[in-house]
């Protein structure tokens, strides 16, 4: 059979195989929860973009008089523009030619080994989408927390969750990552992180680095060569890591200048030192949130900080209220005078964070869901010079919020494992 012919049957195999991946893979990023996929808000703004116009203000036009006192002066809402881009994003599988010849000798075989495939790169999508969810948009992975004084192929860094072996990485230098394209600490492309000690924090690489690395210095995943840096540095959702910020231009408004557009936040720690958190803590953000109008509907955070909870509830109550969750999940329900709120932890979440969300006021703006790319009638690619083929997957979207002072997070939090 020719190789057209495997080809039209791996087409076949790879739709039937993966069905709606795009469902697959959002069904798998809890984070994302009641967070609306939508595309009404995309608009055409020098290429794919989304458009909005945040309340920021109330009509001032209102007030009391005595009797033949002028009346108020005319007002009006008060309104900025918002403005923010899509991100794109890409995932890819690949299989040998023999691999492929399968098609047509062993249909069976070659459709375990695409399923097999399908749903690691799915998987792999999903988790990292998760994590993206709590972050800043820059990409960091990791931070150094202990500056290198000569050239060596390990760091320590602040933590380790988001990093596995096998990993290509650049580690950014931190004096450079306010330039538009930062520097890494090595030359002649990526680095590959060979070993991991998750109780240390310390990193080894497949190669020195250079002794310039100082704190600070962000890692982030990457697949630069000696010619070209190509990284994932500020090409990340908008999380809410930068979604839920004091400070800090989001979608083109700036809370510097427009105050109601600065999210809730509190720092509980003492002197650097994390806190455990209290009910009085959590219950005083959810007020500060639904004084300006609104409240969160949900609570995100990691394990430890999670079990931090619990244990302020060990002298307080016998027994906490359970709520239902999107997916037929139960969680710990923190009760307010707003009424319960879903608290939910993640494996992604940074730790020592609560993330109170509103998740009504935020959206996931999409052009497209992911899919195959196949505008030339195939999803399979022969890679160049080689028995190979890849199918790329590819999504447009990105995070954004509509009204920032609905959402709050609480800092410095100590774990409670």
């Amino acid at each position: 059979m020719s190789e057209g012919q495997n080809l039209a049957i791996a087409n076949v195999i790879l739709k039937d195989v993966y069905g709606d991946i795009n469902e697959q893979i959002n069904n798998a990023t809890p984070a994302l929860d009641g967070i609306k996929s939508t595309a009404r808000n995309i608009t055409q703004v020098g290429g794919l973009g989304v458009k909005f116009v945040a309340h920021v203000g109330r009509n001032t036009g209102i007030g009391a008089r005595g009797e033949d006192e002028d009346l108020p002066e005319a007002g009006n809402q008060q309104y900025v523009d918002g403005q923010t881009g899509l991100k794109s994003f890409y995932g890819s599988v690949r299989l040998t030619g023999q691999v492929m010849a399968q098609a047509s000798q062993n249909y069976q075989t070659f459709a375990d080994v695409t399923a097999e495939e399908i749903e690691r790169i799915r998987d792999d999508i999903a988790k990292d989408q998760n994590r993206q969810v709590f972050g800043d948009g820059t990409g960091t992975l990791a931070k150094v927390k202990t500056a290198n004084s000569s050239a060596a192929a390990t760091l320590a860094l602040d933590d380790v969750k988001y990093l596995h072996v096998g990993m290509r990485v650049d580690v950014l230098l931190a004096a450079s990552l306010g330039n538009a394209v930062p520097t890494p600490a090595h030359t002649g492309g990526y680095v590959t992180i060979t070993a991991i000690n998750k109780t240390t924090g310390v990193v080894t690489f497949d190669r020195n680095l250079a002794s310039s690395v100082t704190v600070g210095s962000a890692v982030v995943r990457s697949n630069s060569t000696s010619s070209a840096q190509v990284n994932n540095w500020k090409k990340e959702w908008t999380g809410f890591g930068a979604i839920i910020s004091g400070t800090g231009v989001l979608h083109g408004i700036d809370p510097a200048t427009t105050p109601a557009w600065a999210a809730h936040t509190k720092d509980i720690s003492v002197s650097g030192v994390a806190q455990q958190i209290t009910e009085e803590d959590m219950i005083g953000m959810v007020t500060d949130i639904a004084e300006d109008g609104d409240k969160p509907d949900v609570i995100w955070t990691d394990h430890g900080s999670w079990n931090g909870y619990w244990k302020a509830l060990e002298e307080k109550r016998r027994y906490v209220n359970k709520v239902d969750l999107q997916g037929g999940n139960r969680g710990l329900g923190f009760a307010t005078e707003f009424g319960d709120l879903p608290f939910k932890a993640d494996f992604d979440a940074p730790k020592g964070k609560m993330w109170f969300v509103n998740s009504k006021k935020v959206n996931l703006n999409t052009s497209r869901g992911w899919e195959w790319i196949d505008e030339d009638g195939s999803k399979w690619k022969q890679v160049p010079r080689r028995d190979a083929f890849i199918a790329y997957l590819r999504s447009y979207s990105e995070i954004s919020t509509y009204r920032r002072n609905t959402h709050g997070v609480i800092s410095g939090i100590a774990s409670g494992i």
